[in-house]
């Protein structure tokens, strides 16, 4: 009964996240920039995508690449950079270039936000959270899709999954991920890099 409750639960959050979200699409994934950008096509038209509630470390030097440089102390890039092509490596495990995927979309300051179902009622946010390689994004989100969220993301924390492994000197770049968006220091108006 507990895991027919945990799966019920499961549905229900996926549902409630598809529904926040304004347009549902089917599309073919064209590109992976890093863990948390993509490229679709969908009737067509190019989509570019910022993954919705995720922030992954960046894989190519960029304005926003320097700014969380600067926020983190004893981060060099190279060791960024690094951690940003593993959550990249990850994204291109979960993910096929040339495969169709469904997707639900909203725009919030010009960009279009997108949230991708790997079908089983997870999405592709919640696993790169579970699998240790990205950080909340600083997004609107309903408090019981927040709750959800840090949940998972403690659940990744604990169990050292991914960059969060301590052996692990990209752990130093995640860990600083973390900090700067629980500080709120990351901003909502993530600019898209150009790639």
């Amino acid at each position: 009964m507990a895991c027919e409750d945990y799966i019920m639960k499961k549905l229900i959050f996926f549902i409630a996240i598809l529904t926040t979200l304004s347009s549902a699409k089917e599309g073919t994934l064209t590109k992976i920039v890093d863990g948390d950008t993509l490229h679709f096509q969908t009737d067509n038209k190019d989509y570019t995508c910022k993954i919705a509630y995720i922030n992954t470390p960046e894989s190519s030097i960029n304005n926003q690449l320097k700014h969380d440089i600067g926020a983190c102390q004893n981060i060099s890039t190279k060791l960024m950079l690094s951690a940003g092509e593993s959550a990249t490596q990850h994204a291109n495990k979960l993910l096929k270039v040339g495969s169709s995927y469904k997707y639900s979309t909203y725009t919030k300051n010009n960009e279009q936000i997108c949230e991708i179902s790997l079908g089983n009622g997870i999405t592709f946010s919640e696993k790169m959270l579970l699998d240790g390689y990205a950080v909340l994004w600083q997004v609107s989100k309903k408090q019981k899709e927040e709750q959800n969220f840090n949940s998972v993301l403690d659940h990744a924390k604990s169990k050292n999954n991914g960059l969060w492994a301590n052996k692990s000197e990209k752990s130093k770049a995640i860990k600083c991920l973390d900090k700067i968006s629980r500080q709120g220091l990351r901003t909502s108006e993530y600019s898209l890099p150009s790639k």
